[in-house]
């Protein structure tokens, strides 16, 4: 896990943060979030990290312009990048999670006059972007396995008779994997709830989701 002297070296200002975010978002070239063309995509000199799109769906001549934070959480955001940032970090590194009030306290102050709302915003996007399939696990990954569901032994017997529960029977399997290296990935898992469990069950997600 990286500490929050090396995070804070590794992006130290918003030029860092938004190398970052291109690097991430296109790794083999800018292409317009609107219609995906990437040949006819030109950077604006006077507006450093905005580019001109001129292919025909998006007007050709005149163009579309957008930027590195176009079509993604940080659209429109008037909080500098590199808190975004650091409030992914406080998320990712979290062992026990950690709330939008105590990212407020962290991050803003009690006395800072930012309003608890664009914490919880801020929390509250991260959130949503890390749900879904942003992008495989990497590096040292853990899978695991285990049954949600009562114990059987704490149901009355005639209960645990009638439903017939021995063993997994009844309960929902959850399998989990989890990358242990990179910061960005602390906490960044997959989960998945089948619908039938067997005992190939976690081999087949793992071929399927991870490598």
């Amino acid at each position: 896990m990286q500490t929050i002297d090396a995070f804070d070296r590794e992006f130290p200002n918003e030029l860092a943060c938004k190398l970052f975010l291109v690097e991430m978002r296109w790794p083999d070239g800018v292409t317009c979030p609107r219609c995906g063309e990437k040949e006819r995509v030109y950077l604006l000199k006077a507006r450093p990290f905005h580019w001109l799109c001129k292919g025909p769906a998006c007007g050709g001549r005149n163009g579309y312009r957008f930027s590195v934070i176009t079509h993604t959480i940080f659209e429109n955001t008037k909080v500098p990048l590199k808190l975004w940032f650091k409030v992914a970090y406080l998320v990712l590194t979290s062992k026990k999670g950690i709330s939008a009030l105590q990212i407020h306290r962290t991050i803003f102050g009690e006395d800072s006059g930012s309003a608890y709302h664009t914490s919880w915003y801020m929390v509250m996007r991260w959130r949503a972007a890390m749900k879904g399939e942003a992008f495989p696990l990497t590096g040292e990954i853990e899978v695991d396995e285990t049954f949600v569901g009562g114990k059987a032994q704490n149901m009355h017997a005639s209960k645990r008779k009638r439903l017939g529960l021995v063993g997994t029977k009844n309960k929902i399997a959850v399998i989990g994997a989890i990358a242990r290296k990179e910061w960005w990935s602390r906490k960044w898992s997959k989960t998945l709830i089948p619908r039938r469990s067997t005992s190939s069950c976690p081999a087949s997600w793992t071929r399927t989701r991870l490598i």
